[in-house]
Parts: structure tokens; C-alpha cells; sequence
């Protein structure tokens, strides 16, 4: 029998995934550099990448959509986010199945789901987001392992072939699932021969996609710029989310590695209260111009690296599957803590939302390239979550017709800039449909 909050988890994330999918919010960050070229390039422009398998599989809905003649870019966003959203929610999906008879394994899926997946993945056209997903479906799959399985070594092969061209986090997350299939295969007294292969190659190959992570690391042409996204690990206390779910997570760790029996009683679970109640009451930051002021949803940006190394001692403790005195309460609480979440993913998609209907009022027939100082978006910063380098991209596919504008970067702009407002190409037929 599945454990009562199975349901309760699968049955939010999805929801939360259409409402993020319907609202378009994967134009966000990279989103609309990426749907601007689908449109004009092709899809799949980055399959030699060595992050192509995030690429590819989340451009499927997309490329079918394409396929099939769609043109309408309103819903060509919609399939856009939907894609980037459903690929590491379909991983995670499977490791709460598969931990579904255990409490103790299901609350530490459910638990990085919250504080890995919640709070640094609203920017979700971004690799990591998967490779989080891949690292955790291989753990659940090994920690759950009774015996060896010819089905479930194809599964952790598979996983395995993903995280070979995924992101540079299996540097260290490679190794460890390695290490984790290795020690499955040696604890296990019986070895069918074909179970037995699936498993060491799949160990194979997580030390493959290592070195793959390792190698582009060291060749990686923008030194600058990785400087710049490694030294964001160090600020992860600027996510207000990520720090409040890792608060929670950690308190209730403490009692499990120190007092593991007062997991009986109430003491831990009030301790733990105040960070859930913060959570619920994170919205409030939206009336506030304090440090975790606008845009909002950009503090997720840097939790992004400190995610992996959560996520890494979530694996651990898996690994261990410690001896609980009370596994379903810890499970409750993982349930509480991933609905506390909530509220502010909500409020980062209303106010995406809203960004969008500013961006679309301020082209209105205004044909040509408009100022951003001439919009409402510099007085309105609480909605300003897009960035400088993507206005006039998101501006282009937000057009409803030809006698709307395109919005240039705010003067005095000297960054990235893929496409210069004059210098759009012209999206011919595709147009954004209400």
C-alpha cells in the first residue's frame, strides 16, 4: 500500500507544474532566448552540448508543436515551460513512486523536492534543474534495492547515459552514485548475471559522466562568467526560501543524528514551526524594499550550486537508511515543509505574469523600438523579473501584430546582448495570440 502523502505530493507538483506551464513562466531568464530561436533557428541548436540531454528532452513538446505547424507563440510558450517543468518533475515523480512502501526514503525524496527543487528551479530553462532530478530518481532506485533486478538495473543505465551530458554538478554527484551502485551490488548476496551488468554499468558510467563534468569545467571558454555562477554557492543565504526549508531540514536532522527518540515527541516539531509559518509567510516580502527585495525570483539563481551540496547529504542519509523511531512523522513533516513552499512559488508566478502583461501594455501599438524608460517598467520594480539582456527578445514574442514595438535595454546597458533591438529577426508568421 502507497503511503498517504504519495498522492498528496504527486497530485501539487503536477498542479503547480500547469499553472506554472499555462501562465508561460519559462520565459523567464534563459526561456525566451530559447523559444525566440526555436522559432527562427530550430530547436535542438545545442545537441553537442555537454549538457544536451536537458536540452534535447525538454524541447520535445516544443519541436512537436512546431512540427505539427503551430504557430501561435502564446501556446508555443506554454509547451516551452511545460516541457522544462515535466522532465525532472517526471524524475521525481518516479523516485516518490519507488519509495512509496518506505517512509524513511519517500520523506528524503519529498524533502529535496522542496528545498532542491522548489526553491532554486523557478528559473527552470536551466540543466541543473535535471541533473538534480537524475542524481536523486538513481538514489531512491539504490536505496530501495532489496535485491538485483535485470528492469532495475536498465533503469539506473539509463539514468546513468543521462548524467553523462547533463551539467557539471556529477563532478562530485557522479562519483557518489557510482560509489552507491558499486556497494549495492556488493551487499547483495545474490547476482543474477544480467541484473549484475546492468548495475556495473551503470557505475561505469557515472564515473564517465564525472569526467565528462570534470572536462568541461576545465574547458570552459568564459572563465569570467563561471567565476561569477561559482562564487553565487557562497551567497545562497539570499534565498529566503532555500534558507528557511534548510533551516527546518536541519533542526529535524539534528534530532534524528542526536535524539533520534525525541522524534516521538512534540519538541522537535515545535522547534521546526516558526521556519514552516516563515515559509507560509514569505509573500509578505512583495510589501517590503529590504535585502530580499525585488526582482525576487533572480534570488533563486544562487541557490543553485548550495542545492547540490544539500542534495548530496540527502543522498547520504539515504545511503545510511538509518533505524527510526517514528519514519512517518519525519514523513509529515517533508510533506509540510514541500506545501510550505507554495506561496511563494505562487507569488514568483503571479508577479511573472504580471511582468508580462506590463511588457505587452508598454508595445501596444508603439511600433518601432521603444525606450524601457519610456514603459512603467522602471517605476514598477516588484514586477521586473526579467533581466536587461532578454527585453527585447521577450518584447518580440509578446507581439500581437506588426504595429507593436520592441523595448531596448535601459540605457547605458553593456551586457550580454544575443540581439540588438533594431537587429531582431523578423518572426514572420508566429505572433502571440490571447
Amino acid at each position: 500500500m502507497a503511503l498517504p502523502w504519495t498522492g498528496t505530493v504527486l497530485v501539487v507538483l503536477w498542479v503547480c507544474g500547469v499553472g506554472y506551464s499555462w501562465l508561460s513562466c519559462g520565459l523567464i531568464g534563459d526561456g525566451s532566448y530559447y523559444l525566440f530561436d526555436a522559432v527562427t533557428v530550430g530547436p535542438y541548436k545545442d545537441v553537442d552540448h555537454e549538457r544536451a540531454v536537458p536540452n534535447l528532452l525538454a524541447q520535445l513538446p516544443l519541436a512537436a508543436a512546431l512540427a505539427a505547424g503551430v504557430t501561435d507563440l502564446h501556446w508555443l510558450a506554454r509547451l516551452q515551460s511545460l516541457g522544462w517543468f515535466a522532465l525532472p518533475a517526471v524524475l521525481y515523480s518516479c523516485a516518490v513512486l519507488r519509495t512509496r512502501q518506505d517512509p524513511l526514503q519517500q520523506a528524503c525524496v519529498v524533502i529535496a523536492i522542496a528545498i532542491v527543487f522548489m526553491t532554486s528551479s523557478f528559473l527552470i530553462v536551466a540543466e541543473h534543474v535535471t541533473a538534480y532530478a537524475i542524481a536523486m530518481m538513481a538514489a531512491a532506485w539504490l536505496a530501495t534495492a532489496r535485491r538485483l533486478h535485470a528492469g532495475d538495473g536498465v533503469v539506473l543505465l539509463v539514468l546513468a547515459a543521462l548524467s553523462t551530458r547533463s551539467h557539471e554538478v556529477f563532478a562530485y554527484l557522479g562519483p557518489l552514485l557510482a560509489a552507491m551502485t558499486v556497494w549495492t551490488v556488493r551487499r547483495t548476496p545474490i547476482l543474477p548475471s544480467l541484473a549484475l551488468a546492468t548495475y556495473l554499468a551503470a557505475a561505469a558510467l557515472f564515473v564517465v559522466s564525472a569526467a565528462l563534468a570534470w572536462h568541461a569545467i576545465a574547458t570552459f571558454e568564459d572563465k569570467a562568467y563561471f567565476a561569477s555562477a561559482s562564487s553565487e554557492a557562497r551567497d545562497f543565504w539570499k534565498n529566503p526560501a532555500f534558507d528557511l526549508t534548510s533551516v527546518a531540514a536541519l533542526v529535524i536532522a539534528g534530532f534524528v543524528l542526536v535524539r533520534p527518540a525525541d522524534l516521538r515527541t512534540a519538541r522537535p516539531w515545535i522547534l521546526v514551526a516558526p521556519a514552516l509559518l516563515a515559509l507560509v509567510l514569505l509573500p509578505l516580502l512583495v510589501l517590503t524594499r529590504g535585502y530580499f527585495g525585488p526582482p525576487f525570483a533572480y534570488s533563486q539563481n544562487i541557490a543553485r550550486f548550495a542545492a547540490g551540496l544539500v542534495l548530496v547529504a540527502i543522498i547520504l542519509f539515504m545511503w545510511a537508511h538509518p533505524k527510526l523511531p517514528a519514519p512517518r512523522r519525519l514523513l509529515s513533516f517533508a510533506g509540510l515543509l514541500f506545501l510550505a513552499t507554495l506561496p511563494w512559488n505562487a507569488t514568483l508566478a503571479v508577479l511573472f505574469a504580471s511582468y508580462l502583461d506590463e511588457v505587452k501594455a508598454a508595445i501596444s501599438n508603439r511600433p518601432g523600438v521603444i525606450a524601457y524608460e519610456d514603459t512603467q517598467l522602471p517605476i514598477k520594480p516588484w514586477l521586473l523579473q526579467g533581466e536587461a539582456w532578454s527585453l527585447p527578445i521577450t518584447s518580440a514574442i509578446l507581439r500581437k501584430s506588426a504595429a507593436d514595438g520592441v523595448i531596448a535595454p535601459p540605457r547605458g546597458y553593456a551586457g550580454f546582448l544575443p540581439y540588438a533591438a533594431p537587429d531582431l529577426p523578423n518572426l514572420g508568421r508566429f505572433q502571440w495570440r490571447e
